[in-house]
């Protein structure tokens, strides 16, 4: 054990961060079910990536969607359990003989983004665990580890499969709603702490909004601060509900440039498929010089993170040179993003990550606007909101603690006040 008590292979980094070092505790502990919840710029992805590097049994990543599989460096429940992408009886699943003997081999299941997780699903999880390792408990007696905000984005159940559910005895959509979780105690370590931002009445405002808590109060503060001319220099992102809007202003950014386009092409490699879901950057990626751009990755060298943005100086033949509104000039290069599928390895008696797809393409989009719903899980310096056509959808006015500064949060017509 470590200084305080805590073990002592935690890093410095994770100790810091109080709802962490509580979630590895009770991991360790051997708590059956943990939810680790908290907003954006909690901590929830560093814990990830350092509950990824400790050797901590065979355990397994996994999301719900392909976008967040791929930021996880995981797998989709769907691909992984081996379950059709739609609403099922849990009752009826029947796992394969491959799955099987996975799930007989399996410590833990962590699954992020878990307000994205329909409770028939993580139902059907919890069946086929039990069914695979011949035991009766919540999930087959494998340890769950859920992460996520139920307060961010919830789970895309169209209307027809809502009535589907209620007629299956679910009060919601949402995990929380699953049976699994009823029959036994949940564990909670909840991330409190917002190390993202530095203002500590900012913080306030976007818990109260968070909350729905002194609303008029929050919005007259916001209003106060956003609704102006933005500061001199590039304008920073748009946020847009929807991606067709979202797409009109990046084409229309593009054209109003003049300047020879480039066009570079994304290459695939074996399986990709996301499941519905779009690429992580385009296929096509067409850039000009001029043209508002922001990064998807981190950069290894640290001279950028997920979410900087930028405009296109130059363009060379499998590279943009980008002058980051930060001030300093990178070259941005190819990437490739990996698609994996985890397996049982008998001779070594370890779990096998196997590489079946990947995507190689610049790690850019246009960054003259984009959808709230992809905004979720970048750093965005400051941002402005399109509000123009109401933003009702649950979830998405809470994702502005990923933006460190509201500067001009304003429709594109009207006077751009946000109203309670």
């Amino acid at each position: 054990m470590g200084a305080r008590g805590r073990p002592a292979e935690v890093s410095e980094l994770v100790a810091q961060e109080d709802g962490a070092t509580r979630a590895l505790r009770q991991i360790d502990g051997g708590a059956r079910t943990l939810l680790v919840l908290g907003g954006a710029g909690t901590g929830k992805t560093t814990f990830l990536h350092e509950l990824r590097k400790m050797p901590r049994g065979r355990q397994v990543f996994l999301a719900p969607t392909g976008v967040a599989a791929l930021q996880l460096g995981g797998q989709t429940i769907h691909s992984f359990f081996g379950i059709p992408p739609r609403i099922l009886n849990p009752d009826e699943v029947k796992p394969r003989v491959q799955v099987r003997r996975l799930l007989k081999k399996l410590d833990r299941v962590i699954i992020d983004e878990i307000s994205m997780v329909r409770a028939d699903l993580l139902d059907t999880v919890d069946r086929a665990l039990r069914i695979s390792r011949d035991n009766s408990e919540p999930f087959g007696g494998v340890q769950m580890v859920l992460v996520g905000d139920f307060l961010q984005l919830p789970p895309v159940v169209p209307l027809a499969e809502q009535d589907m559910l209620s007629r299956m005895g679910y009060e919601g959509p949402f995990a929380f709603h699953a049976k699994a979780l009823a029959e036994q105690e949940l564990a909670r370590a909840p991330f409190l702490t917002v190390h993202r931002q530095s203002d500590r009445a900012f913080i306030a405002h976007l818990a109260n909004l968070r909350r729905g808590e002194r609303m008029r109060e929050t919005l007259e503060a916001i209003n106060a601060a956003c609704v102006r001319p933005h500061r001199p220099g590039p304008q920073p992102v748009l946020l847009t509900p929807t991606n067709a809007r979202a797409d009109a202003y990046n084409q229309r950014g593009l054209a109003n440039l003049a300047g020879e386009a480039r066009e570079f092409g994304g290459v695939l490699k074996g399986e990709f498929g996301l499941e519905g879901d779009r690429l992580p950057v385009p296929e096509r990626l067409v850039l000009k010089p001029g043209a508002r751009v922001m990064t998807l990755r981190n950069d290894p060298a640290r001279r950028w993170v997920n979410g900087s943005v930028g405009t296109v100086v130059g363009i060379g033949a499998h590279s943009a040179m980008v002058r980051l509104d930060s001030g300093s000039t990178v070259e941005i290069e190819s990437f490739t993003w990996e698609r994996i599928r985890y397996g049982w390895d008998e001779p070594s008696g370890r779990i096998d990550v196997q590489v079946v797809g990947a995507y190689t393409q610049l790690p850019l989009v246009p960054a003259w606007a984009m959808t709230m719903h992809k905004a979720q899980g970048l750093t965005l310096e400051d941002v402005r909101i399109d509000f123009d056509n109401g933003c009702a959808r649950l979830g998405l006015p809470f994702q502005n603690r990923r933006a460190p500064r509201l500067k001009a949060a304003r429709g594109p017509a009207g006077s751009g006040e946000v109203m309670p």
